[in-house]
């Protein structure tokens, strides 16, 4: 017998559930059937045997059959009264602001009363045993200790009509199936009726602790509440200020009203992706759920399932949802396709705001119809930006000799998180290498922000690590200014194109291109090194005849994966052997010298769209046609040593620590040996290992021996008359 009291609201959700529980109770004694409740010869078989008298009752009864006994219409008469009083206390404690699991779960999924029903039936045997004998007593099977769909309808359905409706609650894409309950893996053969219910445990764990989150999907989920601190938006607070307005103006709003609005935010790693979507729930004082759909896709649950327990997820816990990483479902296969569709199913069942983080931009044409999609895109700032960002975050930290924020900015095309990343990075190194001195050198600094460039130029290049100084390079002083003035136009270009505004001039063609023409081992590849230490950049030496192709098209594509890489390197392209690709352009004399013509087009374009430094080497300038010639910032010529300049690379290639006979004759060697510097640093490192076997101090005889050597390699002897004095060396 139910007893009621005076109402009140319920005092928490077990408090609810204890009721629910009663109601079941009292609607499984009146589905018991009258005849069940006599004595049964069959009783200790039931499941196993089925006697005529079952047979008889299941062909001769109504679906809607209802015993008209006394004891059947008093239970019908408490059940009434017991639910009319668990509907009258939930309004009040929905008046009175406590809160009930199973009354949440009904109103977020907008579940109907027959489906929060199966939700109470399925729980049921979850909390206690005794339900694992009524369900198996009911459907007349031992084995089936969870309820069936038929077993559901029984309880919860009081004619074919309301059966038949009911039917719908267990479709596949239906809410139970999708949200509720356990999926069905087994390969059973039985009908749709004796399908059994089990609730998911999330569900159940859910109504009885909803303080939990869902521990399946905490590998690829990130959970953020408003409250915790939020890092201030370096820059684009305009367009946060656009996605709040939008968000307020649009979400929910009439015919719009059960769409979905994506967000989708592009743009490079530290442009303030994830920062704008921690913004936008901090300003609504909402909870951030971030999923890492590049996780997500290797995981070995399926990938929909994965889909619809985030889906629940975010709905259980009302957050703002974030998809990073959504670059991983942009591949062109039909695999990944159909992974971006049940993505888009998800978040229309979802129905609120979304954000999709990406460093790659897409147009979502086919997802529009059902969902607003607002294409955002997050660039790397401009130049006058990020000089700004310099300045403002620099200002926390202590450098050894001050910090220039314009060469900075001018040589790192930075987001405004690896501008931070590289100062903390650059904090680190420096109290490694310097320890118990804070300060931060420039080294590590520039050092640090080569850390943040990640790229995959080594795959195409070779970086070379700069050693040499202005002091190594000989060359005549007019070549020797040029060089200073091309670094110098780096260092202070922004000055020239953001403070004197010369950048609105100019639409492209703001990079550095140097051309290198001159002999063999004149010293090219040295000053390219000069320039990288002087500006403290990368350097990369990529080998033009190893990118050309005699496949149409091939070289283009060569060209476009370096420059592409070079964009995220912010780092010197050294091209070596450009002889490979240079011709006249006007000698056109087959389709082969045609073609050669676009590659080489093409190239000059790559490097006048290439916002940083290139630097050709060539041997033969004179087959560089002149239009090209003119679009190139510096030619500089690496004249062939005469003497005098000889004599001074001689004496320049050792180093002062190595021990010099005062024998040698710099004069001497520097007018009879017309070579070019390559050679003469072949011909000193030989000499000191000739006089090291000997432990003998570098002397004459040891230059004259290695310079025969290395001249030999050329196919020159040295005669008598060639040597003089100093014939008798060799011998």
């Amino acid at each position: 017998m139910v007893v009621f009291f005076m109402l009140k609201p319920y005092s928490n959700g077990w408090d609810h559930i204890i009721d629910e529980l009663k109601l079941l109770d009292l609607k499984i004694n009146i589905l018991l059937p009258q005849s069940s409740k006599g004595e049964n010869p069959y009783d200790q078989f039931r499941g196993l045997v089925i006697p005529e008298e079952e047979i008889d009752l299941l062909l001769n009864s109504s679906l809607n059959e209802k015993a008209d006994n006394p004891e059947t219409m008093k239970l019908l008469e408490q059940f009434s009264r017991l639910q009319s009083h668990i509907h009258d206390r939930r309004l009040l404690s929905a008046d009175s602001g406590v809160f009930l699991p199973l009354l949440y779960l009904t109103g977020i999924f907008n579940l109907s009363a027959f489906e929060e029903k199966c939700i109470v039936i399925c729980l049921a045997v979850e909390l206690d045993r005794k339900y694992e004998k009524l369900y198996a007593y009911l459907q007349d099977d031992v084995t089936q200790k969870h309820p069936t769909i038929d077993l559901a309808m029984k309880i919860l359905c009081a004619s074919p009509e309301e059966k038949l409706a009911a039917r719908m609650s267990f479709s596949a894409k239906g809410k139970l199936n999708r949200f509720f309950l356990k999926k069905d893996e087994s390969n059973s053969s039985s009908s749709y009726l004796s399908k059994a219910l089990m609730l998911d445990e999330r569900i159940m764990n859910f109504i009885l602790n909803p303080g939990q989150s869902d521990d399946s999907i905490s590998p690829y989920a990130q959970f953020i509440n408003p409250t915790e601190y939020t890092a201030p938006l370096l820059m684009g607070q305009e367009i946060q200020d656009r996605i709040r307005k939008f968000a307020e103006t649009n979400y929910g709003n009439n015919a719009e009203e059960s769409k979905s609005i994506v967000f989708y935010l592009s743009g490079p790693s530290g442009a303030g992706k994830k920062l704008h979507s921690r913004h936008f729930c901090r300003y609504f004082n909402q909870s951030l759920m971030t999923i890492d759909l590049a996780r997500a896709v290797e995981s070995r649950e399926s990938f929909s399932r994965l889909l619809e327990k985030v889906g629940r997820e975010a709905i259980l816990q009302q957050v703002v949802l974030c998809f990073d990483n959504y670059s991983a479902l942009l591949k062109e296969d039909d695999t990944t396709r159909e992974k971006q569709k049940e993505l888009f199913e998800i978040i229309k069942i979802f129905s609120g705001i979304v954000f999709l983080l990406s460093e790659s931009p897409w147009k979502p044409a086919d997802f529009s119809r059902d969902h607003i999609v607002i294409d955002i895109n997050l660039s790397i700032p401009r130049e006058s930006e990020r000089k700004m960002l310099w300045e403002s975050l620099s200002g926390d930290y202590r450098f050894e000799n001050g910090v220039d924020p314009g060469a900075l900015a001018s040589k790192f095309r930075f987001t405004p998180g690896q501008i931070k990343d590289a100062l903390n990075t650059a904090q680190n190194m420096s109290n490694w290498n310097n320890a118990g001195d804070d300060h931060i050198k420039i080294e590590d600094l520039y050092s640090a922000c080569y850390i943040q460039a990640q790229h995959k130029l080594e795959k195409r290049a070779t970086r070379i690590k700069p050693k040499y100084t202005w002091e190594d390079v000989i060359l005549p002083p007019g070549q020797k200014e040029l060089l200073h003035n091309a670094c110098n136009q780096m260092k202070f270009r922004h000055v020239v194109y953001g403070e004197w505004g010369f950048d609105r001039k100019l639409s492209y063609g703001k990079g550095l291109s140097m051309l290198f023409s001159g002999p063999p081992g004149t010293g090219k590849t040295m000053s390219a090194q000069v320039v990288a230490l002087e500006l403290y950049m990368e350097l990369y030496k990529i080998d033009l005849s190893q990118v050309v192709s005699k496949y149409i098209g091939e070289t283009e594509k060569n060209l476009q994966l370096i420059f592409r890489e070079a964009e995220l390197s912010n780092a010197i392209l050294f091209f070596d052997e450009t002889d490979a690709l240079f011709g006249k352009r006007s000698e056109v004399k087959d389709s082969h010298d045609r073609y050669a013509n676009i590659e080489t087009a093409f190239l000059l374009q790559k490097m006048e769209e290439y916002d940083g430094i290139t630097i050709m080497a060539t041997n033969f300038r004179q087959n560089i046609d002149d239009a090209f010639m003119r679009r190139i910032s510096f030619v500089i010529e690496f004249p062939f040593p005469n003497a005098e300049y000889r004599q001074k690379i001689w004496r320049s290639m050792f180093p002062p620590e190595a021990p010099l006979a005062s024998d040698i004759d710099f004069g001497f060697i520097a007018e009879k040996f017309e070579i070019a510097g390559g050679n003469i640093k072949n011909i000193a490192l030989s000499a000191a290992f000739l006089a090291a076997e000997n432990s003998e101090s570098i002397c004459m005889k040891h230059i004259i021996k290695a310079a025969r050597h290395e001249l030999q390699k050329t196919g020159k002897i040295l005669l008598k008359e060639d040597l003089g004095e100093y014939y008798n060396l060799i011998l």
